[in-house]
């Protein structure tokens, strides 16, 4: 199992003195992976539920600011030389996919090969009104641009034609390092979202999911990379969750990997039993006091049970 943390990109704390900080600890404790999400602007909420989950309001300290991904990872692959850099994640359809591919190009390139490109196709329809992008066709600009991006990933000069993007003996670089694209993981929990993993994806990464979801939910998958012509086991599963030291096991309404270090391993074993084998972990709050503490707690005291 590989184990990696979002770093603090949004809230008052979101500095580049904690980025700093978080990088360094990263590679001083060997933990595999740092993550960054992404909004680009915060409109009032009226409509969307957050996570489409009908009323549930997105946390307050997105207002305060929320850090641009890009411009992070690129900052912490100056100051990294072996933790890998991903985004978790980009939402694909509130961009241009020309720009991001080059922008995970770029990335890839000041990183040595060490991104990992996760996206989705989003759920706060306001954000998309504002930016000017249409969100009921996310998803299949999303299938289009995700082509995109791999031929202009490919060797030039490049051609493709789709249905929202289209281009004729352009050439693109640089390139990334990791041929023929940087491992590519696709959120979300639907049937479209297993669908995409199958045809573009290198992981599924689902957000908290629970076990009997997972379960059910990897069978899926398993047939459609089958319909899509890729062998068994060619989409790895790379899970999302909080993780939360407190004195006692889960409550009611809380993840599994919210409790003792005791628990909170053996969430891990029983995500990795049902196919899990990298995990993407979020602070809570998200501090850079609470981030630094988690990290060492996780190291010290949750990864020695995983071993």
């Amino acid at each position: 199992m590989k184990f990696g943390f979002s770093v603090v990109v949004r809230g008052n704390d979101a500095t580049p003195e904690t980025f700093a900080r978080i990088g360094e600890r990263a590679e001083a404790l060997e933990l595999d992976s740092l993550w960054c999400s992404a909004h680009v602007i915060i409109p009032p909420q009226v409509k969307s539920g957050y996570s489409l989950v009908p009323g549930l309001r997105h946390p307050e300290h997105w207002k305060e600011r929320y850090w641009e991904p890009f411009a992070v990872l690129s900052y912490l692959a100056a100051l990294t030389s072996r933790v890998q850099l991903g985004t978790s994640v980009v939402v694909m359809p509130m961009h241009n996919p020309f720009e991001l591919a080059k922008q995970v190009a770029e990335v890839d390139q000041l990183s040595g090969g060490r991104f990992i490109f996760g996206l989705g196709v989003g759920w706060f329809e306001e954000e998309f009104e504002v930016l000017g992008q249409d969100f009921h066709n996310r998803g299949a600009r999303t299938n289009d641009g995700l082509a995109l991006m791999k031929a202009l990933w490919n060797e030039d000069p490049v051609t493709y034609r789709g249905r929202y993007y289209s281009v004729e003996q352009a050439f693109f670089a640089p390139k990334p390092v990791q041929r023929p694209s940087p491992p590519i993981w696709v959120a979300g929990g639907g049937k479209a979202a297993l669908k995409r993993a199958a045809r573009f994806g290198d992981a599924w990464h689902p957000v908290r999911p629970t076990y009997d979801y997972l379960e059910r939910s990897v069978a899926e998958l398993e047939g459609y990379v089958a319909a899509a012509g890729r062998p068994a086991g060619s989409v790895r599963i790379a899970v999302k969750c909080p993780v939360a030291f407190q004195s006692g096991p889960p409550g009611a309404g809380q993840p599994p990997t919210q409790g003792r270090p005791a628990d909170i391993a053996d969430a891990f074993r029983r995500y990795r039993d049902l196919g899990a084998s990298h995990f993407v972990l979020d602070v809570v709050p998200e501090t850079r006091a609470v981030a630094l503490e988690t990290m060492d707690r996780f190291v010290q005291e949750v990864r020695p049970r995983l071993m």
